[in-house]
């Protein structure tokens, strides 16, 4: 698949991914058939604690991997109706990460998602379950 939240002008100014949003977190994902992938650096004006990514923003990229890996499949944007979150390690400032998002069964509209986010070296750094229901036509 090649379509992105990206691709669509309505959300250029997303936070996680919007293109004109100069504030914003500038995702770029890849998406095949069972997961999207986004591989992020976090900047120092992401940090909390010196040299740490702040654990709000961490739920972002893993709200967004798996919304986006929704939109495209679907063609239509998702929201979140819950989400759990499990912080393993800190993301590192300066460090890339990769972030993956899968779906993992549905009933309907509403879809469970898992999202990951790991050093390049597979060390798990978070990860999420979350609820997402898909917008209706």
């Amino acid at each position: 698949m090649d379509r992105t939240l990206l691709d669509n002008n309505e959300y250029s100014w997303c936070f996680a991914c919007g293109k004109e949003n100069e504030h914003g977190l500038h995702m770029r994902f890849e998406i095949d058939d069972d997961k999207c992938t986004a591989f992020f650096t976090p900047r120092k004006e992401h940090q909390s604690y010196t040299g740490r990514m702040h654990g709000g923003l961490v739920a972002v990229l893993l709200d967004e991997v798996t919304g986006n890996y929704l939109y495209c499949k679907e063609g239509k944007p998702s929201y979140t109706a819950k989400i759990e979150i499990r912080y393993r390690q800190p993301l590192v400032i300066g460090e890339e990460v990769i972030c993956t998002g899968r779906e993992v069964k549905r009933k309907g509209r509403m879809v469970e998602m898992a999202g990951m986010i790991c050093k390049k070296d597979g060390t798990v750094l978070a990860e999420s379950t979350s609820k997402m229901m898909i917008k209706e036509d």
